[in-house]
């Protein structure tokens, strides 16, 4: 632990010890330290190597109520910040992550149940910003390069699919408080409580739900489990309209070529397999609708 995170968890802490190291291994991935004092009390530190911008997100959500938006005891407490080390104290909160642990399908689905509806409180949240519309920009050529950078790495069926479903500009939506990252390894499970809380804020910002937020836990697991889909959308409390859903299929489709090229390049075999996963269920819902244009 660099001097300067240590300076900062002392100043919360006092006396502590680093019970475990949680940082992912990869350049520019956080580093994440359990701590604990000696009246025995946890605490986490995180540093983000990567620039001021994720830990400006972070403490953002943190200090403008948004982590607070989703309910008392769901999302930890910010306790110390040095942007200078761009280095955060947080209260440690109970659960394991949803992804590590091996759930039986009633308990699986409740999770599910309660993720839909603190994501609903998070979009819910006050944004603090007048705007309340999203500019897709120049949406044709955002997709043409981002569908040449990635072209040696797809199926020519897959490009086609990928044309296709990204032809139209996806319909202006509202911006709301968005996780930027919501899926199961940023949700700890309480076995004991049977409850869910949501961690990791430094991809949280301003931009349509549809944009990260529901892409990517409908595409990479939600229309594999249909079962998880009918809970997560119980708890969110509605169905997407027809624009969100044509939006969250176009947002899908540039969110799976991002992750496949990054994922290649840097060696990640995680974001590759998320990535095939949203190609693969992506296909699967062109062709239905590909039929059902047919038969009409």
């Amino acid at each position: 632990m660099p001097e300067t995170v240590h300076h900062l968890v002392a100043s919360v802490t006092g006396r502590f010890r680093v019970v475990a190291d949680h940082s992912s291994p990869g350049d520019g991935r956080p580093f994440v330290w359990e701590i604990e004092s000696t009246s025995g009390r946890r605490w986490f530190a995180k540093q983000n190597p990567q620039g001021p911008k994720l830990h400006r997100r972070e403490v953002h959500a943190y200090q403008h109520g948004w982590t607070a938006a989703l309910g008392r005891d769901r999302a930890p407490v910010l306790r110390a910040v040095d942007d200078e080390a761009r280095a955060i104290v947080i209260t440690a909160v109970p659960g394991r992550p949803v992804r590590h642990l091996r759930l039986d399908r009633k308990e699986e689905q409740e999770a599910y149940r309660q993720a839909g509806q603190l994501l609903a409180r998070l979009h819910a949240a006050e944004t603090g910003q007048p705007d309340p519309a999203s500019h897709t920009g120049s949406w044709g050529e955002s997709v043409e390069k981002m569908l040449a950078d990635a072209a040696r790495y797809l199926a020519a069926d897959d490009v086609a699919m990928l044309r296709s479903i990204t032809t139209d500009t996806p319909a202006e939506l509202p911006r709301v408080v968005s996780h930027g990252d919501f899926m199961p390894r940023n949700w700890l499970w309480d076995q004991a409580q049977q409850r869910l809380r949501i961690i990791d804020f430094e991809r949280t910002c301003i931009e349509p739900a549809v944009w990260r937020d529901l892409p990517r836990l409908r595409y990479r697991i939600l229309r594999g489990r249909p079962d998880l889909e009918a809970a997560f959308e119980a708890g969110y409390g509605r169905t997407l309209t027809a624009g969100e859903r044509q939006a969250c299929s176009a947002y899908a489709a540039l969110d799976a070529l991002s992750a496949l090229r990054w994922g290649i390049e840097h060696h990640d075999v995680g974001s590759v397999d998320e990535a095939h996963t949203m190609l693969r269920h992506l296909q699967v819902e062109h062709h239905a609708r590909i039929r059902e244009g047919r038969s009409r």
